[in-house]
């Protein structure tokens, strides 16, 4: 074992940039320029300091030069609900990658409301934040911002934004309906969700069917909560009746909860008389009954590729923009026992 590949954190003392620059096998002038001018070194031997820096505890000192000069190493970070799983995925995948760099989020929470976004943003930017990420932006063309405090946006309502992170929506809406059809599945029907991501997740699913082609039997938009996925389950079965739906895509594994529980108290059995698929895959969908099929959203990797942008947007000059074209992250289809091929006679 070589010197370099023995180091390891020493509990008595604080970590060091030599310490890092000995396990990445870099010069410390090397760590240094990735710690306080990341433009400087390549991505690659970036994001090896910086997962070294993580691994050994390696935290800045305030009194020093951290990431950028004269800024506060604060940054907002505003979630349309705190208590959505999703969401708080999302959010401590942001703090992994920015606490090593030696940058704190402050959270804000919007509760889905267009106005209390904003004040929300104008709040952080009063604490110095020098920029932020917010979560499912609803007001973005009025959120305040300009080159000393730039905002990320993951999964906004707006297309087009500079500095974006998004999911394939179409992309998975189409996977659940291939996979209802994959399994013989032909009387269906789709739970939509409010907003640009349920309407891009609804057009997938019917592109799906349109090439058998099939139409859905019934429709209805809930706004994410388990109850709205109950009642419009119900709305659903009494425009159809019992034997009019064998598969059920909702927008959210919430609202597919809801499903579950009120096609068992109908009388229909999950998966053998109706399939069930979800969106998300949040970390209870596994543990329903029967466990939910889903299309999973990489909610760590996307929060991560957030916190990324942001660190990119630190080392712009001030007539650079970020990219209007939004990283975009494919969804995954997850099968469980909501869903298997129908039985015929």
């Amino acid at each position: 074992m070589s010197a370099r590949s023995a180091v390891q954190p020493n509990p008595q003392r604080p970590s060091s940039v030599r310490q890092i620059a000995e396990i990445v096998g870099v010069s410390i002038a090397t760590v240094s320029r990735a710690l306080n001018a990341p433009h400087q070194v390549t991505p690659a031997t970036r994001n090896r300091i910086l997962e070294a820096a993580s691994r050994v505890g390696y935290r800045p000192s305030p009194l020093g030069r951290n990431l950028v000069v004269g800024r506060s190493h604060l940054v907002g970070l505003i979630v349309p609900n705190i208590g959505f799983p999703l969401y708080g995925l999302m959010a401590r995948s942001v703090e992994d990658i920015l606490e090593p760099l030696g940058l704190r989020a402050l959270l804000a929470s919007s509760d889905d409301d267009n106005d209390r976004e904003v004040e929300a943003a104008q709040s952080l930017l009063r604490h110095a934040v020098d920029g932020g990420i917010v979560i499912n932006s609803r007001a973005s063309a009025s959120l305040p911002s300009g080159p000393r405090y730039p905002w990320i946006h993951l999964s906004p309502e707006a297309a087009g934004l500079s500095g974006a992170v998004e999911l394939d929506n179409v992309a998975g809406g189409r996977l659940a309906g291939q996979h209802l059809l994959s399994l013989g599945r032909r009387r269906l029907a789709h739970v939509a969700g409010e907003g640009r991501e349920g309407d891009d997740r609804e057009a997938g699913f019917l592109e799906a069917l349109r090439d058998h082609p099939l139409e859905a039997v019934g429709r209805a938009v809930g706004d994410y909560s388990e109850q709205t996925g109950r009642i419009s389950t119900r709305a659903i079965l009494e425009r159809v009746g019992r034997d009019g739906l064998d598969g059920l895509f909702l927008a959210s594994d919430i609202m597919a909860a809801g499903a579950l529980r009120e096609l068992r108290e109908a009388g229909l059995r999950v998966p053998e008389d109706v399939a069930v698929i979800g969106f998300d895959d949040a970390e209870f969908a596994g543990l329903l009954t029967p466990p939910l099929t889903t299309v999973r959203q990489p909610a760590k990797a996307m929060g991560a590729a957030a916190a990324r942008l942001l660190l990119q947007s630190y080392t712009l000059e001030s007539s650079e923009t970020l990219s209007n074209q939004p990283v975009l992250f494919a969804p995954e289809l997850v099968v469980r026992g909501s869903s298997v091929a129908a039985h015929h006679s």
